[in-house]
This record gives structure tokens, C-alpha cells and sequence, in this order.
């Protein structure tokens, strides 16, 4: 089954979106290069409201998850409405009372994209939740999650790293590598779905694939909880798609409220020559540039 879009552009970037529902991002190109994010037509579950259909791209939802709440079919909702260099989409009111909307705005002279997340209650109770942004890219690239931001630790002897690994996600796994500084995984390797989180100060995640970074960039609150064991990134990778996932904090959004997420997208040509030993402070510094 296809389903409407439109598409919205710059001289470097192209993203199309669903005409209506959802909200999706199903496509993002760089200089009519390929579809960086993955399409998952296949990926349907049944739930209490019919089918949901995962679709691939960028789709907001709220943590923590859990079935069937998270999989409410959302394909069916009000029309993307264009702005002055972008879109608005947004989805229904889903059986709890809360509807997404994701603006979108495409800088005019970078390849950069700003995504601002809204979760709405319009249900008549508080709903603990956290806004929680998910990027399915395109399988066979290699996938980087920082584990610090690059400052000395305020205390030597206490530790500051902290890792999250989901049940089903295998150990030892050929795809994952550890290093001081940030965890790759390679998904050019065939494996079994995992996933792994980590409560990291440096606020950005990184994609590389098709001689392209992708890298997504959200603000880091230092005294607030988390989901997922306090986790403000994932990265959930299979042989269909990789995952890139931001999350804001844990709150109680109460009735006629909204709490919003930021994300800035930065997608730029990439070298594979770029030695792996170089590879955090490359990156560090691109984050540090769109900031």
C-alpha cells in the first residue's frame, strides 16, 4: 500500500514527508544521492485498533514504550500544513489523549534540518512520558553513540559512563565495539536485532553510510531522569534498518499541556579515510559547529 507525500527541498537537501497522519519523515537525499533512511514496508503488527505499519524514516513516539499503546496505527490524520521553508505534521489524538506534531525547517544555505517534537494531553488525566525521536536509517552503514562529551570528569573516582543494553540484545556481539570514548557499531554485519543506550552528556548521535555523515543533535538536561535506565540515547540496529534515538527527559505532562523536543540534522559528505582514532573529535567538533 502507498500512501500520500509531499516533499520539501533546498539545493542540497530533500526531505518527503507523509501528506498527512502519522507524523513521517520517509525520505532524506543529499545532493540526489539515495534515501539515507530505511523504508520498512514489511514491519506491520496487529494491535486492539488495526494494523499499525512502521512505514521506516523519522516518526515520533513517547517513552517508555510498551505494546500496544506505543503501536496506535497513525497513519490516519490532518494534513501537513507548509510554512516558509518547511512543514508541520501531525497526528490524531491517540486512545491516551495525546497527539504529535512534528515542524519541520530545512536551513536554506546548509544541509541542516531543525525538528521541533511537541507531545500534546489532550486526555483528561497526567500522562508520565517522555518525548522520544526515532530515526530509521538505511542498513550497512556504521553507527557511532558517544559516551562523554569530551571534558574531564568533574570526579576521577566516580564514574562517568553508563550503558543500557536491552534483553534480546546478544553478548558478545561481532557488530558492537567499545572504546573509551564512544561505542561503533558496524551493521554491515549480519546479527540478530539488538540494542544498546547510554546516558552521555554529548547530546548527538552519528550515521555513517554512502559516503555520508548523518548526525542529529539534541540538548542534554544534566538533573533530569530519563527512560530506559536513564538513557538519552539509543541506537536499535537489525538487518533491515538502524536506528538513530533521542529522548528527552522523564515528566508529568498534565491535562492541556505540551512538552517539547529539539533536534538540529546535519547530513555532510563524509571521508572513509578519516582514521577511527580521529573519529570522536571529528565528530565532536561537527555537533559543535551546528550548536
Amino acid at each position: 500500500m502507498t500512501y500520500p507525500t509531499l516533499s520539501i527541498a533546498t539545493d542540497r537537501l530533500r526531505l518527503t514527508v507523509l501528506a498527512a497522519g502519522g507524523p513521517r519523515i520517509l525520505g532524506l537525499q543529499l545532493d540526489d544521492g539515495p534515501n539515507l533512511l530505511a523504508e520498512t514496508p514489511a514491519a506491520r503488527w496487529a494491535t486492539p485498533w488495526g494494523e499499525f505499519a512502521l512505514l521506516g524514516g523519522h516518526r515520533l513516539w513517547h517513552a517508555p514504550e510498551a505494546f500496544p499503546r506505543s503501536y496506535w496505527p497513525d497513519l490516519a490524520g490532518p494534513e501537513a500544513e507548509l510554512i516558509d521553508n518547511g512543514v508541520i505534521l501531525r497526528s490524531a489524538v491517540d486512545p491516551g489523549g495525546i497527539a504529535k506534531t512534528i515542524a519541520i525547517t530545512l536551513d536554506p544555505t546548509q544541509p541542516r534540518v531543525h525538528l521541533r517534537h511537541t507531545l500534546t494531553n489532550h486526555g483528561l488525566w497526567p500522562v508520565e512520558l517522555a518525548p522520544w525521536a526515532i530515526t530509521q536509517l538505511a542498513p550497512g552503514g556504521v553507527a557511532i553513540l558517544p559516551l562523554h562529551d569530551g571534558q574531564p570528569p568533574a570526579n576521577p573516582l566516580a564514574p562517568h559512563r553508563q550503558i543500557a543494553l536491552w534483553p534480546y540484545t546478544p553478548l558478545p556481539d561481532p557488530r558492537l565495539h567499545l572504546t573509551a570514548d564512544y561505542i561503533l557499531i558496524d551493521t554491515s554485519l549480519s546479527g540478530p536485532p539488538a540494542k544498546i543506550g547510554a546516558h552521555s552528556p554529548a547530546g548527538w548521535l552519528a550515521y555513517l553510510h554512502h559516503g555520508v555523515v548523518f548526525l542529529k543533535q539534541v540538548t542534554y538536561h544534566p538533573d533530569q531522569p530519563y527512560p530506559d535506565r536513564n538513557s538519552n540515547l539509543e541506537i536499535y540496529y537489525d538487518q533491515g534498518c538502524t536506528e538513530l534515538e533521542t529522548l528527552a527527559p522523564l515528566l508529568r505532562l498534565d491535562p492541556g499541556a505540551a512538552v517539547t523536543h529539539d533536534e538540529v540534522w546535519l547530513v555532510a559528505p563524509w571521508s572513509s579515510h578519516i582514521d577511527r582514532g580521529d573519529l570522536f573529535k571529528t565528530l565532536a567538533k561537527m555537533v559543535a559547529e551546528l550548536v
